[in-house]
């Protein structure tokens, strides 16, 4: 009985056995096939790694270590005219991005529009491409949003390119730049980092005047001729259509399609050669009559000194603007635009911390800045005042930073002929 049971019990046992055999062949199969793709794959990606390492390719630049002498070349020339974060690119390694922002409340006596504000978001994005080639912008955000006006304001915020430009090195004393610049003169236009000046508003001086922010279409340079500091560049001129009674500000064509009917020139010189001085003066010239029958001739020049030393900062600015033509662009118009402007300011601050050496990495300044103002200094004969800003202000208050990077300031400005204001700002840079 057992014999003719045993070919039955291994007749299933081979069938098994052969089954097994199957599943290890295929198992074996398929180790040997990823063991090939895992070997093919190491190869592709050690191929990756030699060719980057051979190329040492970021962002599609040939990242080649830079010359340590240009770069500080490059330090030299750019960082004095630009705020400390504007400027990192010309030291970073190939890209860089950085920014800013403001956020403000402000509260004025006998008016009943006090308000929040985020004032400015910025952000900074650059890349040295080689030793002498860079390209630097500035993309800011203002009052928070583009979209419909508030409940209290009339006005949208908007998006705008502050600055975009190209800087060739051209010698170790000379860049040359094209793009959208920012206008040469005086103090807040190319440094306008709420770290870089002590109260919360900027002067109406470089507001009025000055038009701050303003920047432009245009080529030229800048370098170090012995003590001295220089910038040039010819740019699309302003739009003095929108010129008032109250200021030229809205004369700035921001670079959005901006007329090039009329072409301008400005400069600026600087001494500098003292550690923590600079002593200068700017000037601007250029027909801003483009789509108006006047030729609307404007010069614009402004006078400036700084002196930090310590825990003691003191600046002071002279700003006077001419125009031709207003007597007849009155008249066509109703506006009451002066034939001169003038405004200056003296602003000092002193650091209180610096009387204690509990706060070694902070500081507390108190500041004082006095200002005046006349935005129709000299009418046209026949054009009648009103309108313009004719006042004097005084501003005090605290501005604390805990770090490099994080401003805080509260201050009181008293307005001779207007409403008193009260303002707090957060401010950082990075």
């Amino acid at each position: 009985m057992s014999l003719l049971l045993l070919p039955v019990v291994a007749a299933p046992a081979a069938l098994l056995n052969g089954l097994q055999d199957d599943r290890l062949d295929v198992v074996e199969s398929r180790l040997q096939t990823l063991e090939q793709d895992n070997r093919r794959l190491s190869s592709s990606l050690q191929d990756a790694l030699d060719a980057l390492a051979e190329a040492e390719v970021v962002g599609g630049a040939n990242a080649t270590p830079f010359d340590p002498e240009l770069t500080q070349t490059w330090a030299a020339l750019a960082q004095r005219r630009l705020a400390p974060r504007a400027a990192a690119v010309y030291t970073a390694d190939r890209l860089s991005f950085g920014g800013y922002g403001e956020f403000l409340a402000e509260e004025f006596n006998g008016r009943d529009d006090d308000r929040f504000d985020a004032l400015r978001w910025v952000m900074y994005f650059g890349s040295r491409f080689s030793d002498r080639w860079i390209f630097n912008s500035e993309i800011e955000i203002e009052h928070g949003s583009t979209d419909a006006a508030s409940a209290t304001t009339s006005s949208n915020g908007s998006v705008s390119i502050e600055f975009a430009y190209i800087d060739h090195l051209l010698t170790d004393q000379v860049a040359l730049r094209g793009g959208v610049v920012l206008t040469p003169m005086g103090f807040v236009n190319e440094r306008h980092e709420p770290t870089t000046f002590l109260p919360a508003a900027r002067p109406q001086t470089e507001t009025r005047i000055i038009p701050s922010t303003w920047r432009a279409i245009g080529v030229g340079g800048y370098g170090q001729a012995g003590p001295f500091a220089w910038t040039a560049y010819a740019i699309n001129g302003l739009a003095g259509g929108r010129f008032n009674a109250s200021g030229l500000r809205g004369g700035r064509q921001k670079a959005n399609r901006a007329s090039s009917e009329n072409v301008a020139l400005v400069g600026r010189v600087d001494y500098v050669d003292i550690p923590g001085v600079v002593a200068g003066f700017s000037a601007f010239q250029g027909n801003s009559g483009a789509d108006q029958p006047e030729g609307l001739g404007t010069t614009i020049v402004d006078l400036h000194a700084e002196w930090n030393e310590g825990p003691w900062s003191v600046r002071g600015l002279f700003a006077r603007a001419d125009v031709d033509d207003t007597a007849a662009f009155n008249a066509r118009t109703g506006e009451a635009l002066a034939e001169r402007l003038e405004g200056w300011y003296v602003e000092a601050g002193f650091d209180l911390l610096s009387l204690t050496d509990d706060y070694a990495n902070q500081t507390l300044d108190f500041y004082l800045r006095y200002e005046d103002l006349d935005t129709q200094a000299k009418l046209a004969p026949g054009t009648p005042s009103g309108g313009g800003v004719d006042d004097t202000f005084l501003t005090y208050g605290l501005n604390y930073r805990p770090l490099d990077q994080v401003v805080l300031k509260l201050d009181y400005t008293d307005v001779d002929e207007g409403n008193d204001v009260v303002r707090a700002l957060i401010g950082y840079a990075f």
